[in-house]
């Protein structure tokens, strides 16, 4: 039939056009505008089960949780006085919010991370509410432990006061700034904005003498280390204070989602992970005590040495040595983030070489302790 109809069309001299594909029929409308007329009707999006189920846990998770904050007021809350000093008075309260939190935390299981800010939040709403007392925007954290937050600074004037606003929704114990080599306004803006302790030295120290001073310093039982350099929301930080409290010694910061391919990582986070292999701890891939924020016990740090927490590869090997349990629970960008120096900016600068040398350091007292092989064997080799 259709040979017939293309036989007779060519008798009368013209040739019968196909009917146009799908692909120029929506070509077509979009070259007349058509498509964008069409393409408006409204289109209904089923949700599927799995989301509805989701937003009802998440609604289920807010309303416990508000309903434990206005229904659990402690005594120690009560019994703080009104005629207390506003930042003893205020710091009592978040106190026993934290403390309230925590039990009803732990009385459930725990939260999912998910939903854990919102969580918190709704529980804060319903403890002021109950007690008429202005919590701020307090992030109740899952610890009664005491909690100490050591900041490096260093000419951070533009970035130092989001950090300290960040640091002081959370109730802590200690709030410790090693200031140092500092010649902005830092040290002013740190202690007009917070009651922390600043320990305070003229010439550059590094990044990492200062948290081994503020380690050392500091008497809390977890300690909690970060860079001046830019603001953490405070909700980033709390996998790692769980984390710990669910038994880990050292809490990293897990980078590798945004260090890319191996060949086109630097010599550093080579190193890095070159070390953790050595140590049999490949497992934590290029995550290492350098990077920020990290976390660990008073204890392990005691255990390290405060000498050998100024040189941080050094410090990671000591605790695999001594079978510490390390993990590193959350990821967070600091390597987009992290402040450009001239000292960090280039091929093999001074800060690489220095971590570098810190690394070989490491492996050096690896070797001591393992054999000159370390890990690795020797399988095809007859050694006299």
């Amino acid at each position: 039939m259709a040979r017939a109809a293309v036989k007779r069309a060519g008798r009368a001299g013209r040739v019968p056009a196909r009917a146009p594909s799908r692909r120029r029929r929506i070509a077509a409308r979009v070259h007349s505008g058509k498509w964008r007329r069409w393409n408006r009707s409204p289109i209904k999006v089923k949700r599927s089960p799995n989301v509805k189920l989701k937003k009802r846990m998440e609604h289920d998770w807010l309303r416990r949780a508000y309903d434990a904050g206005a229904h659990s007021l402690s005594a120690q809350a009560e019994s703080v006085k009104e005629d207390t000093p506003e930042s003893d008075f205020t710091e009592a309260i978040r106190k026993a919010a934290n403390e309230d939190w925590y039990r009803w935390y732990s009385a459930v299981g725990g939260v999912p991370r998910s939903v854990y800010p919102a969580a918190s939040a709704k529980f804060v709403e319903g403890y002021a509410k109950r007690s008429g007392k202005y919590l701020g925007h307090l992030l109740t954290i899952p610890t009664v432990r005491t909690v100490a937050a050591i900041v490096t600074v260093m000419n951070e004037k533009g970035t130092i006061a989001g950090v300290i606003q960040q640091l002081e929704r959370l109730p802590l114990h200690e709030l410790i700034f090693v200031v140092n080599g500092s010649t902005d306004d830092s040290f002013e803006i740190i202690r007009n904005q917070s009651r922390a302790a600043i320990l305070h030295y003229p010439h550059p120290l590094g990044h990492d003498v200062g948290r081994a001073i503020g380690a050392k310093f500091a008497e809390s039982e977890l300690l909690l280390f970060l860079d001046g350099d830019f603001a953490i929301p405070a909700e980033n930080l709390i996998p790692f204070i769980q984390a710990i409290e669910q038994g880990m010694d050292i809490a990293l910061n897990n980078i590798d989602p945004y260090i890319g391919l191996f060949h086109r990582r630097d010599s550093v986070t080579r190193a890095k992970e070159f070390l953790n292999r050595s140590l049999q701890r490949a497992d934590l891939g290029s995550n290492s005590l350098t990077a920020v924020p990290h976390m660990m016990t008073k204890l392990a740090a005691e255990r390290i040495g405060y000498s050998n927490l100024a040189v941080p590869p050094k410090a990671q090997a000591v605790a695999v040595e001594q079978r510490m349990k390390i993990g590193a629970p959350a990821s967070i960008d600091v390597i987009s983030a992290n402040r450009l120096r001239d000292l960090n900016v280039g091929n093999g600068n001074k800060t690489a070489r220095m971590i570098i040398g810190d690394h070989i350091e490491a492996i050096q007292l690896a070797l001591k302790a393992r054999g000159s092989r370390l890990t690795f064997p020797d399988g095809i080799r007859k050694r006299l």
